[in-house]
Protein backbone atom coordinates (compact mmCIF):
# COMPACT_ATOMS: atom_id res chain seq x y z
CA UNK A 1 0.00 0.00 0.00
CA UNK A 2 1.43 3.45 -1.22
CA UNK A 3 1.90 6.66 1.25
CA UNK A 4 -0.32 9.66 0.37
CA UNK A 5 1.34 12.82 1.30
CA UNK A 6 -0.90 16.07 1.08
CA UNK A 7 1.13 19.06 0.76
CA UNK A 8 -1.17 21.87 2.00
CA UNK A 9 -1.18 26.01 1.80
CA UNK A 10 -2.99 29.08 0.67
CA UNK A 11 -3.63 30.04 -2.80
CA UNK A 12 0.30 30.99 -4.30
CA UNK A 13 1.69 29.77 -1.11
CA UNK A 14 4.01 26.56 -3.57
CA UNK A 15 1.88 23.56 -3.50
CA UNK A 16 2.15 22.56 -7.18
CA UNK A 17 5.85 23.94 -7.41
CA UNK A 18 6.46 21.68 -4.15
CA UNK A 19 4.59 18.80 -5.45
CA UNK A 20 6.24 18.30 -8.53
CA UNK A 21 9.28 18.30 -6.97
CA UNK A 22 9.09 15.84 -4.50
CA UNK A 23 7.22 13.70 -7.67
CA UNK A 24 10.85 13.96 -8.92
CA UNK A 25 12.67 12.55 -5.98
CA UNK A 26 10.13 10.17 -5.18
CA UNK A 27 9.93 7.30 -7.59
CA UNK A 28 6.75 5.74 -8.60
CA UNK A 29 4.42 8.23 -7.56
CA UNK A 30 1.60 10.21 -8.65
CA UNK A 31 0.02 13.89 -8.53
CA UNK A 32 -3.50 14.58 -7.36
CA UNK A 33 -4.37 17.82 -7.73
CA UNK A 34 -7.25 19.12 -6.00
CA UNK A 35 -7.50 22.06 -8.77
CA UNK A 36 -8.26 19.77 -11.38
CA UNK A 37 -11.44 18.71 -9.81
CA UNK A 38 -12.66 22.42 -9.47
CA UNK A 39 -14.77 21.34 -6.41
CA UNK A 40 -15.01 24.92 -5.22
CA UNK A 41 -16.57 25.88 -8.47
CA UNK A 42 -19.50 22.88 -7.74
CA UNK A 43 -23.15 24.33 -6.95
CA UNK A 44 -22.55 22.06 -3.73
CA UNK A 45 -19.42 24.10 -2.74
CA UNK A 46 -20.14 26.81 0.09
CA UNK A 47 -19.71 30.48 -0.19
CA UNK A 48 -15.91 31.32 -0.53
CA UNK A 49 -16.36 34.15 2.20
CA UNK A 50 -17.04 31.41 5.20
CA UNK A 51 -14.58 30.43 7.24
CA UNK A 52 -13.38 27.14 6.17
CA UNK A 53 -13.65 25.52 9.78
CA UNK A 54 -17.29 26.08 9.80
CA UNK A 55 -17.72 24.31 5.73
CA UNK A 56 -14.58 21.98 4.62
CA UNK A 57 -16.86 18.90 5.23
CA UNK A 58 -19.51 20.79 2.89
CA UNK A 59 -17.05 20.10 0.04
CA UNK A 60 -17.71 17.51 -2.37
CA UNK A 61 -14.34 15.95 -2.98
CA UNK A 62 -15.72 12.07 -4.25
CA UNK A 63 -13.61 12.45 -7.07
CA UNK A 64 -10.88 13.11 -5.26
CA UNK A 65 -11.22 10.31 -2.82
CA UNK A 66 -12.08 8.09 -5.55
CA UNK A 67 -8.75 8.89 -7.18
CA UNK A 68 -6.48 8.85 -4.21
CA UNK A 69 -7.93 5.62 -3.34
CA UNK A 70 -7.09 4.06 -6.81
CA UNK A 71 -3.61 5.52 -7.07
CA UNK A 72 -2.82 3.99 -3.66
CA UNK A 73 -3.16 0.52 -5.24
CA UNK A 74 -0.63 1.79 -8.39
CA UNK A 75 2.54 3.72 -6.66
CA UNK A 76 4.15 3.73 -3.97
CA UNK A 77 3.68 7.67 -3.04
CA UNK A 78 0.16 9.44 -3.66
CA UNK A 79 1.09 13.21 -3.86
CA UNK A 80 -2.03 15.22 -3.03
CA UNK A 81 -1.96 18.95 -3.83
CA UNK A 82 -5.24 19.82 -1.67
CA UNK A 83 -5.42 22.92 0.63
CA UNK A 84 -7.48 21.79 3.53
CA UNK A 85 -4.68 19.17 4.80
CA UNK A 86 -6.20 16.71 6.70
CA UNK A 87 -9.41 18.74 7.79
CA UNK A 88 -11.85 16.97 5.43
CA UNK A 89 -13.11 13.60 6.69
CA UNK A 90 -13.54 11.82 3.68
CA UNK A 91 -9.77 12.53 2.64
CA UNK A 92 -8.49 12.42 6.67
CA UNK A 93 -8.56 8.63 6.91
CA UNK A 94 -5.83 8.11 3.81
CA UNK A 95 -3.11 10.18 4.84
CA UNK A 96 0.09 9.38 6.17
CA UNK A 97 1.43 12.87 6.35
CA UNK A 98 -0.11 16.51 5.86
CA UNK A 99 2.50 19.25 5.20
CA UNK A 100 1.87 22.88 4.89
CA UNK A 101 3.17 25.32 3.34
CA UNK A 102 3.41 28.68 5.57
CA UNK A 103 4.03 31.21 3.20
CA UNK A 104 3.82 35.38 4.10
CA UNK A 105 1.05 36.92 2.93
CA UNK A 106 2.88 39.36 1.32
CA UNK A 107 4.68 36.93 -0.90
CA UNK A 108 1.50 34.90 -1.33
CA UNK A 109 -0.25 38.48 -2.93
CA UNK A 110 2.70 38.96 -5.13
CA UNK A 111 2.91 35.52 -6.40
CA UNK A 112 -0.75 35.54 -6.88
CA UNK A 113 -0.93 39.15 -8.52
CA UNK A 114 2.38 37.84 -10.96
CA UNK A 115 0.13 34.23 -11.70
CA UNK A 116 -3.27 35.81 -12.41
CA UNK A 117 -2.95 39.24 -13.51
CA UNK A 118 0.28 39.61 -15.50
CA UNK A 119 -2.11 40.39 -18.60
CA UNK A 120 -4.77 42.22 -16.77
CA UNK A 121 -5.34 45.94 -17.15
CA UNK A 122 -4.16 47.75 -13.64
CA UNK A 123 -8.31 48.50 -12.48
CA UNK A 124 -8.28 44.19 -12.16
CA UNK A 125 -5.07 44.47 -10.17
CA UNK A 126 -6.41 47.79 -7.96
CA UNK A 127 -9.60 45.91 -7.77
CA UNK A 128 -7.90 42.83 -6.50
CA UNK A 129 -5.99 44.18 -3.99
CA UNK A 130 -8.82 45.98 -2.54
CA UNK A 131 -10.79 43.06 -2.13
CA UNK A 132 -7.91 41.00 -0.81
CA UNK A 133 -7.61 43.83 2.23
CA UNK A 134 -11.02 44.15 2.96
CA UNK A 135 -12.27 40.43 2.73
CA UNK A 136 -9.73 37.46 1.19
CA UNK A 137 -6.69 38.76 3.67
CA UNK A 138 -8.82 37.70 7.00
CA UNK A 139 -10.41 34.03 5.43
CA UNK A 140 -6.89 33.56 4.43
CA UNK A 141 -5.57 34.06 8.42
CA UNK A 142 -8.27 32.05 9.44
CA UNK A 143 -8.02 28.85 7.09
CA UNK A 144 -3.71 29.09 7.88
CA UNK A 145 -4.82 28.62 11.45
CA UNK A 146 -7.50 25.77 11.05
CA UNK A 147 -5.01 23.63 8.65
CA UNK A 148 -2.11 24.43 10.06
CA UNK A 149 -2.73 23.70 13.76
CA UNK A 150 -3.40 19.79 12.56
CA UNK A 151 -0.11 19.02 9.85
CA UNK A 152 2.38 16.78 10.55
CA UNK A 153 5.30 19.20 9.22
CA UNK A 154 4.97 23.08 8.67
CA UNK A 155 7.37 24.38 6.15
CA UNK A 156 8.39 28.43 5.66
CA UNK A 157 7.04 28.91 1.98
CA UNK A 158 10.09 32.07 1.98
CA UNK A 159 12.49 28.93 2.19
CA UNK A 160 13.96 27.74 -1.59
CA UNK A 161 12.55 24.77 -2.91
CA UNK A 162 15.46 22.51 -2.45
CA UNK A 163 15.01 23.11 1.19
CA UNK A 164 11.59 22.28 1.53
CA UNK A 165 11.60 18.99 -0.69
CA UNK A 166 14.31 18.10 1.75
CA UNK A 167 12.48 18.64 5.42
CA UNK A 168 9.65 16.30 3.25
CA UNK A 169 12.28 13.99 2.69
CA UNK A 170 13.75 14.09 6.33
CA UNK A 171 10.07 13.46 8.01
CA UNK A 172 9.66 10.67 5.58
CA UNK A 173 12.94 8.76 6.54
CA UNK A 174 12.11 9.64 10.27
CA UNK A 175 8.81 8.25 9.72
CA UNK A 176 9.73 4.95 7.68
CA UNK A 177 7.60 6.03 4.64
Amino acid sequence: MSKVIVISGLTAGGKTTLIKALAQKLINSKIISFDDYDIDQLPSAPSLGTPLSQTVNQYDITEVVRAVKSARTKFDYVLVDFPFGNRHNSLASLINITVYIKTPLDLLLARQILRDYSTSELTDILDWLKTYIRIARPIFLANEQFVSSSADLILDGSNPLPSKVGSVLKTLQRNKF
